[in-house]
Protein backbone atom coordinates (compact mmCIF):
# COMPACT_ATOMS: atom_id res chain seq x y z
CA UNK A 1 0.00 0.00 0.00
CA UNK A 2 1.16 3.46 -0.83
CA UNK A 3 0.15 6.64 0.91
CA UNK A 4 -2.18 8.79 -1.18
CA UNK A 5 -0.53 11.62 -3.04
CA UNK A 6 -1.12 15.10 -1.72
CA UNK A 7 -2.92 17.53 -3.96
CA UNK A 8 -0.69 19.76 -5.97
CA UNK A 9 -1.05 23.56 -5.66
CA UNK A 10 -2.57 23.58 -9.14
CA UNK A 11 -5.26 21.07 -8.07
CA UNK A 12 -5.98 23.03 -4.90
CA UNK A 13 -6.40 26.24 -6.89
CA UNK A 14 -8.78 24.43 -9.27
CA UNK A 15 -10.94 23.36 -6.33
CA UNK A 16 -10.91 26.86 -4.81
CA UNK A 17 -11.65 28.48 -8.18
CA UNK A 18 -14.74 26.31 -8.71
CA UNK A 19 -15.81 25.93 -5.08
CA UNK A 20 -19.32 27.25 -5.78
CA UNK A 21 -19.86 24.52 -8.36
CA UNK A 22 -18.55 21.81 -5.98
CA UNK A 23 -20.65 23.12 -3.08
CA UNK A 24 -23.75 23.39 -5.28
CA UNK A 25 -23.27 19.84 -6.53
CA UNK A 26 -22.82 18.58 -2.98
CA UNK A 27 -25.93 20.38 -1.71
CA UNK A 28 -27.94 19.16 -4.72
CA UNK A 29 -26.91 15.53 -4.05
CA UNK A 30 -27.81 15.86 -0.37
CA UNK A 31 -31.24 17.34 -1.12
CA UNK A 32 -32.02 14.67 -3.72
CA UNK A 33 -30.85 11.96 -1.30
CA UNK A 34 -33.05 13.34 1.48
CA UNK A 35 -36.03 13.38 -0.89
CA UNK A 36 -35.36 9.71 -1.75
CA UNK A 37 -35.03 8.80 1.93
CA UNK A 38 -38.31 10.48 2.88
CA UNK A 39 -40.19 9.36 -0.27
CA UNK A 40 -39.09 5.71 -0.37
CA UNK A 41 -37.80 5.18 3.17
CA UNK A 42 -34.99 2.94 4.27
CA UNK A 43 -35.76 -0.75 4.49
CA UNK A 44 -34.59 -2.00 7.88
CA UNK A 45 -33.27 -5.54 8.16
CA UNK A 46 -34.68 -8.21 10.43
CA UNK A 47 -32.44 -6.90 13.21
CA UNK A 48 -34.68 -3.85 13.54
CA UNK A 49 -38.14 -4.98 12.42
CA UNK A 50 -38.07 -8.59 13.56
CA UNK A 51 -38.22 -11.69 11.44
CA UNK A 52 -36.46 -14.94 10.68
CA UNK A 53 -33.28 -15.78 8.82
CA UNK A 54 -32.71 -19.33 7.55
CA UNK A 55 -29.44 -20.41 5.93
CA UNK A 56 -29.37 -23.66 3.97
CA UNK A 57 -26.58 -25.35 2.05
CA UNK A 58 -27.03 -27.93 -0.67
CA UNK A 59 -24.86 -30.98 -1.24
CA UNK A 60 -23.26 -31.11 -4.68
CA UNK A 61 -25.44 -28.78 -6.74
CA UNK A 62 -27.53 -25.77 -5.78
CA UNK A 63 -31.03 -25.42 -7.29
CA UNK A 64 -31.92 -22.31 -9.23
CA UNK A 65 -33.05 -19.29 -7.18
CA UNK A 66 -36.42 -19.32 -8.96
CA UNK A 67 -37.05 -22.87 -7.73
CA UNK A 68 -36.31 -21.87 -4.15
CA UNK A 69 -38.50 -18.76 -4.45
CA UNK A 70 -41.38 -20.87 -5.82
CA UNK A 71 -41.01 -23.39 -2.98
CA UNK A 72 -41.22 -20.56 -0.45
CA UNK A 73 -44.23 -18.97 -2.21
CA UNK A 74 -46.13 -22.27 -2.16
CA UNK A 75 -45.93 -22.24 1.64
CA UNK A 76 -47.73 -18.86 1.80
CA UNK A 77 -44.87 -17.16 3.62
CA UNK A 78 -45.28 -13.44 3.04
CA UNK A 79 -42.40 -11.11 2.24
CA UNK A 80 -39.73 -13.78 1.84
CA UNK A 81 -36.40 -12.76 0.34
CA UNK A 82 -34.12 -15.42 -1.15
CA UNK A 83 -30.43 -14.60 -1.56
CA UNK A 84 -27.66 -16.91 -2.77
CA UNK A 85 -24.75 -17.28 -0.37
CA UNK A 86 -21.46 -19.02 -0.99
CA UNK A 87 -21.29 -21.58 -3.77
CA UNK A 88 -24.03 -23.93 -2.60
CA UNK A 89 -26.27 -22.05 -0.20
CA UNK A 90 -29.18 -19.67 0.17
CA UNK A 91 -30.30 -17.20 2.81
CA UNK A 92 -34.06 -16.95 3.24
CA UNK A 93 -35.29 -13.86 5.13
CA UNK A 94 -38.94 -13.84 6.18
CA UNK A 95 -41.28 -12.37 8.72
CA UNK A 96 -41.34 -14.13 12.07
CA UNK A 97 -41.89 -17.90 11.72
CA UNK A 98 -43.33 -20.35 14.19
CA UNK A 99 -41.40 -23.57 14.84
CA UNK A 100 -43.88 -25.48 12.67
CA UNK A 101 -43.44 -23.05 9.77
CA UNK A 102 -39.67 -23.27 10.22
CA UNK A 103 -39.72 -27.08 9.97
CA UNK A 104 -42.08 -26.99 6.95
CA UNK A 105 -39.83 -24.47 5.18
CA UNK A 106 -36.70 -26.53 5.88
CA UNK A 107 -38.41 -29.65 4.51
CA UNK A 108 -39.72 -27.85 1.40
CA UNK A 109 -36.21 -26.60 0.54
CA UNK A 110 -35.00 -30.20 0.07
CA UNK A 111 -37.41 -30.62 -2.88
CA UNK A 112 -38.39 -34.15 -1.79
CA UNK A 113 -34.76 -35.27 -1.69
CA UNK A 114 -33.85 -34.04 -5.20
CA UNK A 115 -31.60 -31.38 -3.70
CA UNK A 116 -30.58 -32.49 -0.20
CA UNK A 117 -30.27 -29.40 1.98
CA UNK A 118 -28.70 -28.99 5.38
CA UNK A 119 -29.70 -26.16 7.65
CA UNK A 120 -26.62 -24.09 8.52
CA UNK A 121 -28.40 -21.67 10.81
CA UNK A 122 -31.74 -20.25 11.88
CA UNK A 123 -32.26 -16.95 13.67
CA UNK A 124 -35.57 -15.51 14.79
CA UNK A 125 -35.89 -12.01 16.21
CA UNK A 126 -39.18 -10.75 17.59
CA UNK A 127 -40.49 -7.28 16.69
CA UNK A 128 -40.18 -6.05 20.29
CA UNK A 129 -36.47 -6.92 20.33
CA UNK A 130 -36.07 -5.22 16.95
CA UNK A 131 -37.70 -1.99 18.12
CA UNK A 132 -35.51 -2.01 21.24
CA UNK A 133 -32.41 -2.39 19.05
CA UNK A 134 -33.56 0.50 16.84
CA UNK A 135 -34.11 2.73 19.88
CA UNK A 136 -30.69 1.89 21.28
CA UNK A 137 -29.04 2.46 17.89
CA UNK A 138 -30.52 5.96 17.60
CA UNK A 139 -29.53 6.77 21.17
CA UNK A 140 -25.98 5.54 20.52
CA UNK A 141 -25.69 7.71 17.41
CA UNK A 142 -26.79 10.80 19.35
CA UNK A 143 -24.22 10.13 22.09
CA UNK A 144 -21.44 9.55 19.53
CA UNK A 145 -22.26 12.83 17.76
CA UNK A 146 -22.12 14.72 21.07
CA UNK A 147 -18.84 13.00 22.00
CA UNK A 148 -17.28 13.98 18.66
CA UNK A 149 -18.34 17.61 19.06
CA UNK A 150 -16.98 17.72 22.63
CA UNK A 151 -13.70 16.06 21.65
CA UNK A 152 -13.08 18.41 18.72
CA UNK A 153 -14.04 21.39 20.89
CA UNK A 154 -11.43 20.30 23.43
CA UNK A 155 -8.78 19.47 20.81
CA UNK A 156 -9.12 22.85 19.07
CA UNK A 157 -9.63 24.94 22.21
CA UNK A 158 -6.37 26.89 21.62
CA UNK A 159 -7.12 27.50 17.94
CA UNK A 160 -10.34 29.35 18.50
CA UNK A 161 -9.54 32.61 16.76
CA UNK A 162 -11.45 33.65 14.49
CA UNK A 163 -13.70 30.55 14.71
CA UNK A 164 -14.96 29.18 18.03
CA UNK A 165 -13.66 25.65 18.70
CA UNK A 166 -17.15 24.11 19.07
CA UNK A 167 -17.92 25.18 15.50
CA UNK A 168 -15.18 22.85 14.24
CA UNK A 169 -17.06 19.99 15.89
CA UNK A 170 -20.36 21.00 14.31
CA UNK A 171 -18.69 21.31 10.90
CA UNK A 172 -17.23 17.82 11.34
CA UNK A 173 -20.68 16.39 12.08
CA UNK A 174 -22.15 18.16 9.03
CA UNK A 175 -19.47 16.64 6.79
CA UNK A 176 -20.06 13.20 8.33
CA UNK A 177 -23.80 13.57 7.67
CA UNK A 178 -22.99 14.55 4.08
CA UNK A 179 -21.01 11.31 3.68
CA UNK A 180 -23.86 9.25 5.18
CA UNK A 181 -26.90 10.91 3.57
CA UNK A 182 -25.82 10.53 -0.06
CA UNK A 183 -25.22 6.73 0.07
CA UNK A 184 -28.36 6.31 2.23
CA UNK A 185 -30.37 8.12 -0.48
CA UNK A 186 -29.01 5.70 -3.06
CA UNK A 187 -29.98 2.72 -0.85
CA UNK A 188 -33.48 4.18 -0.40
CA UNK A 189 -33.86 4.40 -4.16
CA UNK A 190 -32.70 0.83 -4.80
Amino acid sequence: LRAPKALSPKQIMFIIKYKKIFLSLSIFLMVVSLIFIFAFGLKPGIDFKGGALLEVEYAGIRPEAAMVENAVKKLDINQALVQPTGELGYLIKTLDLSEGEHQTLSKALSFDGKYPATEKGFTSIGPSVGSELARKAVLSIVFVILAIILFITYAFRKVSHPVASWKYGVITIVTLLHDIIIPAGIFALV
